[in-house]
């Protein structure tokens, strides 16, 4: 049957075009036959908009470990019980960036945006809030767990990974059954860095750090991740 053979659901601004770059390093890994890294197509299946065949057909049984990483998956509501439905044996791999610091880069993201075409992409205040929503990643990632299991959920810290990709890469090769191959570039910036500048509004940046602060306790409670690297400013 069609379907990816490896699946990344988030988080927005922690890497992913970054890390999808240096995945599909590896001769037998790559993305689905229209060669985007975001389909944004699982949600729009879970929903009724697409038909399965419109997101599955794009990742044939021809060899090739293809896959898809589309950030939005990790928030979307849909998502995870389409994933269950349509992608049932495909490892789900998940990068976290600490939570305010990648809502200051979405943030930015969305001024380069403005900046190059004169207008929001969304009226005020959706991306306020829909960029504090973002950054809950516990609560995300149990809607995640519940429908697709724990153990098929590879869940990376940005901020470790950065500091030594290949044994990252590694483990996402070995686990679709590929032997490693040395990574090139891995210091390259990706096509979807934030160039424009954005400041904060007063108070906004310690709201967000008490808003994430139970968030982070339970990721390193209910995930086992070492989140020593997300120090207080």
């Amino acid at each position: 049957m069609a379907a990816p053979a490896w699946l990344g659901i988030g988080a927005q601004r922690s890497g992913t075009t970054w890390f999808t770059d240096l995945l599909t390093q590896h001769p037998q890994v790559g993305l689905g036959t229209n060669g985007k890294k975001e389909q944004h197509l699982l949600h729009k299946v879970a929903d009724g908009r697409e038909p399965a065949s419109a997101y599955l057909d794009l990742f044939p049984d021809d060899g090739v470990r293809r896959g898809e990483w589309t950030p939005q998956s990790l928030r979307h509501a849909s998502a995870p019980a389409a994933a269950a439905r349509h992608v049932p044996d495909a490892p789900v791999l998940v990068l976290l960036r600490e939570p305010v610091e990648r809502f200051r880069s979405a943030m930015r993201l969305h001024a380069t945006r403005f900046a190059a075409t004169g207008r929001s992409s969304w009226p005020y205040p959706v991306p306020i809030t829909v960029q504090t929503w973002t950054g809950f990643y516990a609560d995300q990632l149990a809607a995640w767990a519940h429908h697709v299991g724990r153990d098929r959920i590879r869940v990376m810290v940005y901020e470790t990974v950065r500091a030594d990709p290949q044994a990252y890469v590694d483990e996402v090769w070995r686990s679709l059954g590929l032997d490693p191959v040395p990574l090139h570039d891995v210091e390259s910036a990706s096509g979807s860095s934030s160039r424009a500048g954005w400041d904060w509004p007063e108070g906004l940046r310690e709201s967000l750090e008490v808003l994430y602060a139970p968030q982070v306790s339970r990721l390193a409670d209910e995930w086992g991740l070492d989140l020593s690297v997300w120090q207080p400013r």
